[in-house]
This record gives structure tokens, sequence and C-alpha cells, in this order.
């Protein structure tokens, strides 16, 4: 037992640190949609929301990896807790729309060191072989957090203020940075030939890298197709469940929650299978059958039916995250995630803005129920052909190998 404790401790901590912060950011992200939709009455301006991300990822993608495979990564991720928490603080102070979209920025290029920090520092952290089973556990407290967060949420602004949910967030930042802090540093700096590398010799590694290794940029791009129209779809959730499903501000946090709910179950299973299941069968059947999920709520005209297809989302998305995540945690070298993370980044944060954009502005001219119905349908479309590369591609490669 104390060789267990002893191998997940320091797992353990990261974990609860990331758990932490999630919660924070669902409160926040609850709160902060709701309270531009309050101020502005604009389905564009809640769109716009979902674009400040994609937009500091395209800033930052193209040299930040470079930076991170050659920094401490404990410490950048401690420092972009710290930099997000201070920010968070400043949003309820403001009162001009494009003020608080200035902080969203600053706060979203944090977090675009953090992210591909947190993904290189864990790949260090944790042995091979345990990945999976540790991203099973990670899927249990984010969609905890998932389920926690919209519920803190409504209740923080039910019975107090917007302010007040999204201090919360700055509170869980700070909190996560505290635990990070215990964590130890594994920071193995490259080679001095290596440091004196240019940007653009990067991303010639990056792209003979991908060039070798085409099946995972396959795999990479139609799954990333898929995220990026959910959140494109995602980016009209609050204006849709009001508009034309007719449901309250509660509700969407009730609905966020059955979701979180949903993954939950779906990462609690993952978890205690985690020895059974194969990643291709994860990616490829996982998106498939979420994706359905998001056809049930596109067609949905009451509470209860976008309530089965918000279960049927979550639940599945456990599956083809987790199988997602383990299959880059091990497709791509430690040394090398940062700039390879980083840079594919970039590739989704260009097709995130395109369609958030078009997605605003159809839905301003054609009908939001006309858009969320095709954004679904389109997922539905490239998770079937993530279904073929992934799974119908293993089991021709093990008939191969049963015919030798």
């Amino acid at each position: 037992m104390s060789v267990k404790w002893a191998e997940w401790k320091a797992p353990g901590i990261l974990l609860g640190a990331v758990g932490i912060s999630y919660v924070g950011e669902f409160v926040y992200l609850v709160a902060l949609n709701l309270l531009i939709y309050a101020k502005t009455n604009s389905v564009a301006a809640v769109a716009g929301l979902w674009l400040i991300g994609p937009i500091a990822g395209i800033l930052t993608g193209p040299w930040a990896g470079s930076v991170l495979d050659r920094v401490n990564k404990k410490m950048v991720m401690i420092g972009a807790d710290l930099i997000r928490a201070l920010l968070v603080v400043l949003i309820p102070f403001l009162s001009d729309l494009w003020l608080i979209y200035s902080i969203l920025f600053l706060i979203s290029l944090s977090s675009s060191f953090f992210n591909p920090a947190s993904g290189a520092y864990t790949v260090l952290l944790v042995p091979r072989e345990r990945l999976l089973r540790y991203n099973s556990i990670s899927s249990i407290l984010i969609t905890g957090s998932l389920v926690i967060g919209p519920a803190i949420a409504g209740f923080l602004v039910s019975h107090w203020s917007y302010n007040t949910a999204i201090w919360a967030n700055a509170a869980s930042f700070l909190l996560s940075a505290a635990l990070l802090s215990f964590l130890p540093s594994l920071h193995a700096p490259l080679h001095r030939e290596k440091e004196e590398k240019s940007i653009r010799q990067d991303w010639k590694m990056v792209w003979s890298f991908l060039q070798a290794n085409r099946h995972f940029l396959i795999v990479f791009l139609l799954f990333q197709g898929t995220v990026i129209l959910g959140m494109a779809l995602d980016s009209q959730e609050v204006v849709f469940t009001q508009k034309i499903i007719g449901l309250t501000e509660r509700d969407f946090s009730l609905l966020m929650s059955i979701t979180g709910a949903g993954y939950l179950s779906g990462s609690l299973l993952m978890a205690g299978l985690a020895k059974r299941l194969e990643i291709p069968h994860l990616i490829g059947y996982g998106s498939f059958l979420f994706s359905i999920g998001y056809v049930i709520y596109a067609f949905a005209s009451s509470f209860a039916a976008a309530a089965i297809g918000f279960i049927i989302l979550g639940f599945f998305s456990a599956f083809s995250n987790t199988g997602f995540q383990t299959f880059f945690q091990q497709s791509v070298p430690a040394e090398r995630m940062g700039r390879i993370a980083s840079t594919l980044g970039v590739v989704k944060s260009i097709g995130l803005i395109l369609l958030t954009v078009l997605a605003g502005v159809l839905s301003e001219t054609l009908g939001i129920k006309m858009v969320v119905v095709s954004l679904s349908l389109g997922i539905s479309g490239i998770a079937f052909v993530l279904l073929m590369a992934t799974c119908w591609r293993r089991e021709k490669v093990v008939a191969a190998q049963e015919g030798v």
C-alpha cells in the first residue's frame, strides 16, 4: 500500500491542482457567458468570448513551444496560475466590454503557456504504462468539476452575483498554484547545441515529425475537427437554450451539470476498465457516440430531450477525450511536446476562429436553429470518418499480423 502511495503521491498532487483549477474554470465559464449575455443581449458578443482563446493561441503558438521545451515547466504552470488569478479578480471591476475582452485575452495568453506545459510535465511525471489510468482519473476529476462547477455557478449567481462566481475562479487558481509548488521540478535542460536552435528550425522539426507520423496527423486533424465544430456549437449554446428551447439561466446551469454527470459516469467506468480498453476504440467509438448526443441536443424542443443529448454527449466524451489524450502523450516525445503541441494548437485555433465567426454570422442571418443542427451533423460526419481511421485501421493491422 505504501509503495502505491509513493508511486501516486506526486501524480495525486498534480491531479488535485488540475481538479481544483477546473472547478473554478467551469464556475467562471458559466458566469461569464451569462454576464456577457445579460449585459449585451447579443449572440455575437457571447460568441466573441470563444474567439479570444484561439486568437491568443495563434499569437503564442509559433514560439511558445520553443520556450516551453527549454524552461522549467513546473514554474511555468505556477506562474500562469498566479497571473490568471490576478487578472480574473479585475473582471468584475470593468464595465466596458472591450476592457473585459482585453483581460480575457491576457488570461488566454497565460493559458496558452499553462496547457502545453502541463501536458509535457505529465509525461515526465507519469510512467508511460500508467498514462491511461492517470488520464482516466483525471477525467473523473475534470468531470466532477463539470458537475460541481456549473452547480456552484448557478447557486452563486442566484444568491449573490456574477462577480462572486468569477472571484471563486481566482481563488481556485491560487489554490492550484499552491499545490503545484509541492511537485518536483523534473527540469532537464536541452543540450547546448539544441538550445541555440532558432524557432524556424523548431518548425522544421515539427514538420519532419508530422511527415514521419502521418497516422498521428490524420487522427489529430479528425479528432480536433470534432472538437472545433463542438466548440463553435458551444458558443451558441446559451442563446440556443434560451431562445429556441425556452430554458432559463438556472436550467442552462443544470444542463451543464447533467453533462458533467454523464462525463463522470463514463470516466468512472473507464477508470475501472482502463487495463481492458484499447486507445483506438476509445477514440473512434467514443467520438462517434458522443456526436449522437450533439444531434439529439440540436433537435431538442424540451429540457428533457436536451438533457438526454447532454448525458450521451458527456458519457462518451469521457472515452474519446481520454483516449486521444493518451494517444497524443504516447505518440509525441516529451522533449518535443511543447513545440509540437503549440504548433498544432495554432492550426486548431485558426479553425476555431473561422468556424466560430461563421457560426455567429450565420446565426444572425439564417437562424441559430439551422446553425446548431448543421454543426451537430458535421460533428457526426467527421466522427464517423475518425471511427474508420482508428478502429477499422487497427482491425486491419491485427488481421495482417494474425495472417503472418
